[in-house]
């Protein structure tokens, strides 16, 4: 054992002594090429019209993370009152698995919910996994009174990084408190043979039922005249037709305040989108009344068809304002004229999948009543817990035209915020695990 240690000694002191003669002492021109970064930053910031100072504790790294959180419940009770929370998000996770392309794995999907990209959730096909990475994470500390140490106080802290990029997705976002905003891409996918009113069976009156029980989908708009020449009465139950499919893509995504449920998708213009899909339809089949009886070559889709150029403004109108009565509460003051810039509540409860690319990611706890506007903010966090999510995710729509339309005008779905499902939160456990 004595050996062992002199041994040891020997060998420290060799060791010293080499690393010693190593080090040699550099005069200013030799120092002034030597570069090098600390692992950890401190700065600070003065914001004089909140009266806050603000030290940033940075660490000068990337830090990847693939996190599963069941329950992540902040700010819950207090002036928030028995059960609720600043921010109450179940099965949060960050990162997920990847496909062998790199692309995230959806979970399965319930009935009549969108699928995702990837929904192959076989072993085989789980081949690695896709973190969220933060890079330069740090802690920000605001401090008011900061000049004198007897009036110093911590007012908020904040967690966040200079950039956060990696896939998020959530089992259920039951409340939000804070600044969200991203993009919206709107797909309304084309289809054929679409009835205009509804399906029996579904609380449609016969009155309001399409002739074509037998149609690929319906849009269940109400039943009116289309044209009445007198020797024959075309109406909206009398008709399937084709369109094309239309986009809205980049749309504005926007929520601030706290314990919220909706965020708002602007720039829908939902008016010039009718024009839109209204100048591509063609009828597929016509079953008319006229004088010669239903189902006639007075009443046949190539005569609909042709006086189609003349119809076309009349049936825009009549869909804008099947639209406006689907859509209109006391509130909103919907009509026609502003259609266009209607804003779209959508329930933050339909959000699973996040790609998460922002400058601003953060998680805050602020006490003061009347907020902190950390650095870099464009408006203020309430106090309390709150997230930061600027320009951080965008959220794929992509669903039938009928769907979509009967979701608007036959139902309050729209109206409520639930225009549409969005596909399952991503996998983040190899196996047979939905969550672990």
């Amino acid at each position: 054992m004595n050996k062992i240690l002199l041994n040891c000694l020997i060998a420290l002191v060799i060791g010293i002594s080499s690393m010693a003669h190593a080090m040699s002492s550099l005069d200013d021109e030799s120092l002034s090429e030597v570069t090098g970064q600390a692992l950890f930053t401190l700065s600070k910031e003065t914001d004089a019209g909140q009266g806050l100072d603000f030290f940033k504790l940075g660490l000068q790294a990337e830090l990847s993370l693939n996190t599963n959180i069941k329950s992540l419940q902040l700010g819950c009770g207090g002036d928030n009152g028995a059960g609720g929370c600043d921010v109450d998000i179940s099965n949060l996770s960050f990162g997920c698995v990847a496909n062998a392309s790199g692309g995230c794995i959806t979970l399965p999907a319930i009935a009549g919910q969108p699928t995702g990209i990837d929904s192959n959730n076989a072993i085989s096909n789980q081949a690695a996994l896709k973190d969220f990475v933060l890079t330069n994470p740090f802690f920000q500390f605001a401090i008011k009174g900061g000049s004198q140490a007897s009036t110093r106080e911590v007012v908020g802290v904040r967690v966040g990084a200079e950039k956060a990029v990696g896939p998020m997705s959530v089992g259920t976002l039951n409340a939000f408190s804070g600044y969200l905003t991203g993009k919206t891409n709107l797909t309304m996918l084309g289809e054929q043979d679409v009835a205009a009113t509804c399906k029996l069976g579904t609380g449609c009156p016969a009155g309001e039922a399409s002739k074509f029980q037998d149609a690929s989908a319906f849009l269940g708009i109400k039943n009116a005249s289309v044209l009445d020449l007198g020797i024959v009465n075309v109406r909206y139950r009398d008709l399937t037709v084709n369109y094309d499919t239309a986009q809205r893509l980049g749309l504005g995504v926007a929520a601030s305040g706290t314990r919220l449920t909706q965020v708002g998708i602007s720039g829908l213009q939902l008016g010039s989108l009718v024009d839109n899909i209204v100048d591509n339809l063609q009828v597929n089949r016509s079953c008319a009344d006229s004088i010669f009886g239903g189902c006639n070559f007075l009443a046949s889709s190539t005569i609909s068809n042709l006086l189609l150029p003349a119809l076309r403004p009349k049936i825009k109108d009549y869909m804008k304002e099947q639209i406006v009565a689907g859509l209109k509460t006391p509130s909103n003051g919907l009509t026609v004229d502003n259609l266009n810039s209607y804003v779209l509540p959508f329930n933050l409860s339909n959000v699973h999948q996040l790609d998460v690319d922002s400058n601003l990611f953060g998680i805050a706890l602020t006490s003061l009543a009347g907020g902190i506007q950390y650095p870099g903010y464009v408006a203020k966090v309430n106090k309390g817990w709150s997230m930061y999510l600027e320009d951080a995710f965008t959220l794929n729509i992509t669903d039938k035209t009928s769907s979509l339309m009967s979701n608007m005008v036959s139902s309050p779905n729209a109206r409520e915020g639930n225009v549409t499902t969005l596909a399952p939160a991503y996998r983040n456990c190899f196996g047979d695990l939905k969550f672990c």
